[in-house]
Order: structure tokens, then sequence, then C-alpha cells
């Protein structure tokens, strides 16, 4: 069960006792949706949402005369209850119930009067068709890119099969890059994308274990003395798994829901991994990850951008910040395209990147919950 923050509301089973003795019990269902709020007022609100009905559903607290959503709880099964907190100024607001495998329905409308103001504005829902265009451009975006990953890959690879690994190490970093550039699109890659880009954690021999692969293995190896001998067939592999991608995108399906949430995802792996040298086996490339990374996103968001402008006040804000970032990034790329190793980073420099990267990542986070498809009907 998940609450979408869409008006800075919070869910949980914890909460201070006054809180809890001031509870408003609301029905969820198809016969009394929202029904139980007999008593509005302005301030804090403590709703505890009732699923009576025998199917889950999602519950949205809606302005009722735009649908616009205040906040979400998703899903809610039959007979649980779940808590919305969320502070409420002078307005009319209701319940919306949509209930699985049924119509969407809404309770009664409450009004309350009074000069507070809701601390945020409430976002008019994203449908699944609304998502369709942004979601097919990505699509065509990734399908015209992969032809340019597989070609520097096959660059990268004769490099190591005729023993230059110099010029494989020259070759490496631009290949990465472009695979980085598509961050959107690894919910659909799915087993592909461990075998093209996949990290050590969790397997049994780290570095050493045989179900390690891809770009980093080929890094590892690249960085740390291993012979051609060694990494031919694992620069052969990789290329296999890439041209199994090409062969196998076309019928695969990108989840609307995903494009948003890459959105922020792409930034958040970023921070988990590239900037704590999680993801560096030796080429010290983290900063040009995280160039790509940025122009991956830049690519999402631009695709969302008719979606986001009507409801997202940030979004200048955002642009701002993921401009900042860029330049910042940019400052530290040598005129052979490769970046400042993190660790030789002037103090000052690297704290401008870690606080660029984190508040992008703050201002990404509501792009998922916004551009969430929902049903409203």
């Amino acid at each position: 069960m998940g609450l979408a923050s869409l008006a800075g509301c919070s869910s949980g089973h914890s909460k201070p006792a006054a809180a809890r003795s001031a509870a408003t019990r609301i029905s969820v269902g198809v016969s009394q949706c929202g029904a139980g709020w007999t008593d509005p007022a302005a301030g804090q609100q403590d709703f505890l949402l009732a699923n009576t009905d025998t199917r889950d559903a999602d519950v949205q607290l809606i302005d009722p005369a735009t649908g616009a959503v205040y906040a979400e709880v998703e899903p809610l099964g039959t007979g649980a209850t779940a808590h919305l907190r969320i502070t409420l100024g002078g307005g009319r607001y209701a319940f919306r119930c949509v209930m699985e495998d049924d119509a969407a329905f809404t309770g009664p409308t409450v009004t309350i009067t009074s000069s507070l103001r809701t601390p945020v504005e409430p976002v008019r829902p994203v449908t699944q068709n609304d998502m369709l265009p942004p979601t097919r451009a990505y699509e065509k975006y990734v399908t015209g890119a992969l032809p340019g990953l597989v070609a520097a890959t096959t660059a990268l690879r004769d490099d190591v099969t005729r023993d230059d690994l110099a010029a494989a190490r020259r070759d490496w970093l631009p290949a990465h890059e472009d695979y980085e550039r598509l961050g959107a699109a690894y919910g659909a890659f799915g087993d592909a994308d461990g075998d093209i880009n996949g990290l050590p954690a969790g397997l049994p021999g780290g570095v050493d274990d045989p179900g390690f692969a891809g770009f980093h293995r080929l890094e590892y190896g690249l960085w740390h003395g291993q012979d051609a001998a060694t990494l031919t067939p694992v620069a052969a592999a990789l290329l296999d798994a890439e041209n199994g991608l090409v062969k196998d995108f076309p019928s695969e399906q990108i989840d609307p829901v995903d494009v948003g949430i890459r959105a922020h995802e792409i930034t958040e792996n970023a921070l988990r991994f590239s900037l704590t040298d999680e993801s560096d086996f030796g080429s010290h490339s983290q900063l040009a990850t995280i160039a790509a990374n940025l122009d991956g996103t830049r690519v999402v968001l631009n695709l969302l951008r008719p979606l986001l402008v009507p409801r997202y006040q940030a979004l200048p804000r955002l642009d701002a910040q993921l401009a900042t970032t860029t330049k910042d990034v940019a400052a530290q790329r040598r005129p052979d395209g490769t970046y400042t190793a993190l660790d030789a980073l002037s103090r000052t420099a690297r704290a401008h990147i870690d606080d660029d990267v984190s508040e992008l990542a703050e201002l990404l986070a509501p792009v998922a919950s916004i551009c969430e498809p929902r049903r409203i009907s």
C-alpha cells in the first residue's frame, strides 16, 4: 500500500496521541464512498480510510469541481484501513473511490469555510491515454539509439579481440555513455539490463563471480590488468546481449508508469551508485556516467513536458536545477572527453556536484507521482 504525496501529506500507522483520538473514519466502497466526514474544519486532517467493500480500491482526495487530486492511497485492500494525513484550507473536497474491476465513485462534497489556504495545489490526474504519446515517443527514441550503442560496443569488442587494450580503454567510455543515456527504458530491458550493465553486488563471488557481466565486468578487467584472452568472451557476451536487445525490443513495451518513475530514478541511481563510487571498477568515469544520465533525464522530461507544464508548479525550478547540474558536471570534462575522477575533485567542486544531484533528485521526485496514470471513471 502506498500514498502519493501530491499535496505534501503522509501516511502510516504511527502518529501523535492527540491526532490518534481525532481521526475521522471515512468509508471506502461503492455504496458509501466518502461517508463519515461530518464535521469539516480547516487545519491538519487525519482520515482513517476503511475499505468496507469486497474489492481493493484506490482512494483519492479530490477537488470535486475539477477532479484534481490532493492525495491518494493505493491500493487499499478489502477490510483494510489506512491513515491519510493532510493539511487543508478553505474549499470544497470529496473522496473518490476507484474500485477494482468497477467504475470510480465520488462521495459527497464537503465544504470547509476558512481563509486558510491548502498548502499545495491539487494535481489534475494523468490518465493512461495521456501517457501513451510520451511512452511511444520514448520507445521510438530508444529504437533509434540502439544501433549507435551496438556500433560503439562492436568497436570495443574488436579492440579487445585484437589485443589492443589501450584502445579498448578509450572506447569503453563512449559505449557505456550510450547505454547510460537510455535510463528510462531499463524497465523494458528486463534481464538484458543485468547482462549489459549489471553490478556484482549480491553475487557470491563478487567481481570474480561468473554472473558478473557486461560493461562493468569489462571495465574491471580493463583497469585491473586482465589480458585479452580473459576479456574477449566478456566483450563478446556484452555485444551479444545488446544485439539480443535490438532484436527483442520492438516486441517489448515500456509501461507508461515507468516513464515518469525513471525520470526520477535515473538521478536517484546516480546518487546511489555513481556518487558513492559503488559503480566504479577502475575507469573513474562516474562524472561521465552522470553526464549521460542527465542527457537521459532531459529526454524524458521533454517528452513529459506537455503533461507537466499545467501540473507541476516547480517545473521552472527543475529546469534551472538540471541546467546548473549539467553545467557543473561539464566543467569537469577534459578535452579528450574523459572527466576528472571524483576523488580528484576539489572539496568545493565535489560539494557543488553532490548538492546539485541531490537537489535535482528532490525536484524530480514529484514527476513520478504526477505522471502515474490514474483511473478517474
